[in-house]
């Protein structure tokens, strides 16, 4: 992206463009003087435009219990919360936290175990309500055979209170395996129309496989994803095999806009987000070209999900303090 000297100097340009004639075919100054103008509003436009969409930090976590915020979600239920966990290491609690930053609750899974958790969607559930899809998918090793995804409905949180703790509704463990070995992921797309659930795994080579839950959700029954496809996560700015270089190309998270137009995959570092049509779906989707961006530079930033409204991005990272980012669209 041009530095502003230069955009400045693109726009000043362009208004002598528009000026020469001007002063050639005018009767007066006024069409020129319009022109100016133009170029001017034009450019003014642009930077304001650029700079209420930088990335910013919108608060600090304040409770360290959260000192690995693995996974982020924007509650369905309730107006101004987020959905949070910790990765591995810690036990099977849902933090949910507000855009401050503060601790509203902090809800124990029941039946669940926290193994390695590494990613958080809302979905659809039972009965129309929200639901909570944890993903249990972690396996640095690539050695694990109780990976699975766990589904709770959405609490109920008091917004007006801080620190509360308290249990949510039983969890269904629905454990999985891979058609093909194990992998290692921490990515879950869950679509909010349709419930279609989508793994994606981390890959140190870029080349991060695509694998679907055959639908309906079958309780404690182990079933074998569908390999559907794969995606490739490229370097900007480093090459090799270095642990920073992989980091670029390494999936950490993933998140579905309420709408389901929109999806997101990130990286250490950036962000591909894709376009579903109407009524696609999101294997379909992830088949096509991403719309790739540079993420907030943070210390392990893993997580990522949509604002409500979809007009934002927000991210967290596995290190205190924990930055609550904010990546308008």
């Amino acid at each position: 992206m041009p530095p502003l000297r230069l955009k400045w100097n693109l726009y000043c340009i362009t208004a002598s463009l528009l000026l020469f004639p001007t002063f050639l075919l005018a009767q007066s100054l006024d069409a020129a003087k319009h022109a100016a103008k133009v170029a001017i509003k034009a450019f003014a436009k642009d930077m304001v435009h650029r700079v209420e969409n930088r990335p910013r930090n919108i608060a600090t976590l304040t409770d360290k219990r959260i000192n690995e915020s693995s996974g982020l979600a924007c509650s369905w239920w309730n107006s101004g919360v987020l959905w949070t966990h910790n990765d591995s290491g810690d036990d099977a609690w849902l933090y949910a936290i507000d855009y401050t930053g503060r601790t509203l609750a902090r809800f124990k899974v029941l039946n669940a175990v926290n193994v390695d958790w590494e990613d958080i969607a809302v979905g659809p559930g039972a009965n129309g309500d929200s639901a909570l899809y944890i993903s249990d998918l972690g396996d640095n090793n690539h050695n694990r055979d109780d990976i699975a995804i766990y589904g709770v409905s959405e609490p109920k949180v008091d917004v007006h209170k801080t620190m509360q703790e308290s249990n949510t509704m039983p969890s269904t463990a629905y454990p999985v395996r891979y058609p093909d070995g194990h992998h290692d992921s921490e990515t879950i797309l869950v679509h909010p129309k349709t419930g279609e659930i989508v793994v994606v795994t981390k890959e140190g080579n870029g080349h991060s496989g695509i694998y679907r839950y055959p639908l309906p959700l079958r309780p404690k029954e182990k079933v074998t994803l569908e390999r559907v496809g794969d995606v490739a996560f490229h370097n900007t700015f480093l090459r090799g095999e270095s642990l920073y270089a992989k980091g670029e190309r390494m999936t950490t998270g993933g998140s579905v806009r309420r709408d389901g137009l929109r999806a997101v995959v990130r990286t250490y570092t950036q962000a591909y987000e894709w376009t579903l049509l109407p009524g696609q779906s999101l294997v379909e989707a992830l088949r096509g070209k991403p719309r790739q961006f540079l993420l907030p530079l943070t210390i392990q930033g893993e997580s990522i999900c949509y604002r409500p409204n979809g007009k934002a991005l927000l991210t967290t990272s596995e290190r205190l303090p924990t930055a609550l980012m904010e990546i308008p669209q």
